[in-house]
């Protein structure tokens, strides 16, 4: 129980020495004050098993995600500037249910947030196992295959890092 305590401890110290990139000991000990209440404040929503932490796929998985993010956000902004300028192009919003297969509060978080900052879809609400996002073009012939094609990309990384 106090191990996630410790561990957020030292990962927000170097974050701090990182950022400051200083070891003048005014800074060591800024920092780990620093990092003491950050500790205290927010170790209970930390991991509840160091076990997640040493697994380096999660961490070598981050990078490749966000490649993959921007990536599709700059798609998704080309798509939407192209609809907005050229009025002939097909505009069909449609709200689809998606189930989730991801499996913890925090990937739903950074799935949805993901799917979020991505331009043409906004995350609506999330209940139980579906999730119900709002696109500004959905295929009609297909519709549910259409969003299940784009969400499941985003899922794998997701599933990966935080499940």
């Amino acid at each position: 129980m106090r191990t996630r305590y410790i561990v957020l401890f030292f990962i927000a110290w170097i974050f701090w020495l990182l950022l400051t990139w200083s070891v003048q000991v005014a800074s060591v000990l800024t920092g780990m004050v620093v990092a003491v209440i950050t500790s205290m404040l927010f170790g209970q929503y930390f991991y509840t098993s160091i076990y997640k932490l040493r697994q380096f796929r999660r961490f070598l998985t981050v990078f490749p995600f966000l490649a993959f993010f921007t990536w599709q956000t700059i798609k998704a902004n080309f798509d939407v500037a192209w609809r907005v300028l050229h009025y002939k192009v097909p505009i069909q919003p449609a709200i689809i249910r998606v189930p989730l297969n991801v499996q913890t509060d925090m990937s739903r978080a950074v799935l949805s947030c993901a799917l979020t900052m991505t331009p043409g879809t906004i995350v609506i609400d999330i209940q139980e196992d579906c999730m119900y996002v709002h696109w500004i073009y959905v295929d009609k012939n297909d519709p549910d295959t259409y969003a299940l094609e784009r969400i499941r990309k985003y899922e794998r990384y997701v599933q990966t890092i935080f499940d």
